[in-house]
């Protein structure tokens, strides 16, 4: 199991780690953008219109784009009325099937959730999860894999997701050697792996927890955040 080492105070004060949460962001928001340039690609390749729930879709986008700025800088604007703090998973999870839809087109993807309290809506922080989530199914893109795994459980106090995704290879030590050092913090190459310390630091941010592991085969990812039973003006914690 692999989890992000934290760094000692002298260690923070001789690197870059005084901005690595604006290193962070700045991956993230290529990251969204990223996304956004694929979809309407696609149509072009494909020579298809935009429809009206496409453009819905498009609109929501920047909408998350604007609840992810607002959050990093925690600044206010006139504009900004509609951007998304705390907001019911079923929402988030209509967010998680579209990046599917966008990075993982080419692989059989299975969803399964399971909920111990259907009674009781729970609530996630939203720009956390939208950056989470973003950066572990683009990472997953990213591996030839043709099988991809999403098991999310909604517990009592919070949502637990684990992926499962075959991976190219028989054992560790015949992995890709970019993706050997993102797992094993060897990366000589500061953009590499920004992505897995993103998901840890925004995991970590919120109350929650995030690990993974190659193990017989598989790729798996364990991640844990904090959900709230009704709206709030801060995170979990």
């Amino acid at each position: 199991m692999f989890t992000f080492k934290k760094k000692s105070n002298s260690e923070i004060e001789n690197t870059e780690a005084p901005d690595l949460k604006d290193r962070l962001f700045f991956h993230d928001l290529i990251n969204h953008t990223h996304g956004l340039v694929l979809f309407l690609n696609q149509k072009e390749i494909q020579k298809e219109k935009i429809d009206l729930e496409e453009i819905r879709m498009i609109s929501n986008e920047i909408k998350t784009l604007q609840s992810l700025i607002r959050d990093h800088y925690d600044f206010k604007h006139k504009n900004l009325v509609q951007t998304m703090d705390w907001v019911p998973f079923s929402q988030a999870k209509i967010t998680f099937f579209n990046m599917c839809q966008t990075y993982l087109t080419d692989k059989k993807v299975e969803f399964n959730f399971k909920d111990n309290n259907s009674d009781n809506e729970k609530f996630i922080y939203y720009p956390s999860f939208y950056r989470i989530l973003n950066n572990l199914i683009k990472n997953i893109s990213e591996i030839k894999t043709p099988h991809v795994i999403f098991q999310f459980n909604i517990l009592d106090d919070g949502i637990e997701m684990i992926s499962s995704n075959i991976m190219p290879v028989s054992n560790e030590t015949e992995l890709p050697e970019h993706l050997a050092r993102v797992i094993l913090s060897e990366t000589k190459n500061k953009a590499e792996g920004l992505g897995l310390e993103s998901i840890h630091h925004m995991a970590e941010e919120n109350g929650g927890t995030f690990s993974f592991e190659i193990s017989n085969g598989f790729w798996i990812n364990k991640l844990y955040l904090p959900t709230s039973k009704k709206y709030s003006d801060k995170k979990a914690a």
